[in-house]
């Protein structure tokens, strides 16, 4: 299990984020006291040790994307690193090769405490690298954290109170509110708190009776958010399989992609990605192409594998998924899974 999580996080990095664990594809630091490895290791007194003894806070690390120990601190979550880091001067805005900054690190993960501590130090939140941190928060469904950013940027919409019972009666699958509540205000138009269409908060609580009654209001089932994703693809990344039938029965595109700022990712891409593997046979039952291509340059099948999601990795291999797409890293997805010793998935794509 150790192996298999070293794996993952080195080839994780040169794709979708970066994450302690990742040091064996990034190379070695500069000379000098080492800040990657107590972070790794979530070491507190080996990190406070570091410092003291005069580490580089800006360091890089080579071969890879070239994190800094910041970016590697607000990936962890650890939210005293990130400020101790800050108080020795370490640069808040550096980018990556990529173009990612801390903040969009930790919103990668999903890490409030991180992206607080980011916030309330300054951090400029409009950086963009794999889109900036209110767009990385959203295409991963991190609501924590894309509501903390918004907040920050002062972006967190205005709405009437019928919106705000509205989405609180799709959350709780309460469909007869819901078409009392759209009698009075146009399914179409109503929002939820982020700005979204309000169906996209239904599909992401698997509320399908909810998500019946306002799409029979008139709500448009492709209706996008503000990264190009639609209510299947909430759905979709949510593993809520049965409110993914129940959208595609109501006629969405099983192949729409998000924004460019959103990698143009599709639903498939999404439940892969999760590791969703009922949703995945759902999707590829619907007639969802197999091996659509993001701004990343990979397939459903190769996110899974850089994801660890090894049950939807599994699933895309048998239904025919090409084992020879490598993606921008280079690597053929079969090569991925013979790295990742995952047997059962390489016999399928061979």
């Amino acid at each position: 299990m150790e192996k298999i999580t070293i794996v993952l996080c080195a080839l994780a990095l040169a794709f979708a984020g970066a994450a302690p664990g990742q040091a064996q594809d990034d190379g070695e630091p500069a000379s000098g006291p080492d800040l990657f490895e107590p972070i790794r290791a979530r070491d507190a007194a080996a990190f406070a040790a570091a410092l003291a003894a005069g580490a580089d806070v800006d360091a890089r690390l080579g071969g890879g994307r070239g994190p800094t120990p910041l970016m590697w601190a607000a990936s962890a979550g650890r939210a005293d690193f990130v400020d101790r880091l800050l108080e020795a001067g370490a640069q808040i805005d550096a980018v990556d090769q990529t173009g990612d900054s801390a903040i969009n690190y930790a919103a990668f993960r999903g890490r409030p405490d991180a992206v607080a501590a980011l916030l309330a130090a300054g951090a400029d939140t409009t950086i963009r690298g794999h889109g900036n941190a209110a767009e990385i928060a959203a295409r991963r469904g991190h609501q924590d954290v894309l509501a903390l950013v918004l907040d920050a940027r002062r972006e967190t919409p205005a709405r009437s109170a019928a919106e705000g019972a509205l989405e609180a009666a799709l959350i709780a699958n309460d469909a007869a509110t819901v078409t009392a509540l759209t009698r009075h205000l146009d399914p179409g138009g109503a929002r939820d708190w982020a700005g979204r269409p309000a169906l996209h908060a239904a599909a992401r609580a698997g509320s399908v009776e909810a998500m019946e009654a306002l799409i029979a209001a008139g709500a448009p089932v492709d209706a996008v958010d503000f990264i190009g994703y639609t209510a299947l693809m909430e759905a979709a990344r949510e593993g809520r399989t049965e409110a993914v039938e129940t959208l595609l029965a109501a006629g969405a595109d099983v192949d729409h992609a998000g924004g460019e700022h959103a990698l143009r990712l599709t639903a498939l891409h999404l439940a892969a990605t999760a590791n969703r593997a009922d949703t995945v046979r759902a999707l590829l039952d619907a007639g969802a192409e197999i091996d659509p291509i993001g701004v990343m340059g990979a397939s459903p099948l190769l996110w899974a594998l850089y994801e660890g999601a090894r049950e939807a990795a599994l699933v895309l291999a048998e239904a025919g998924a090409d084992p020879r797409l490598a993606g921008d890293p280079g690597r053929p997805a079969i090569e991925v899974a013979r790295t990742l010793e995952w047997d059962e998935v390489v016999a399928a794509l061979e």
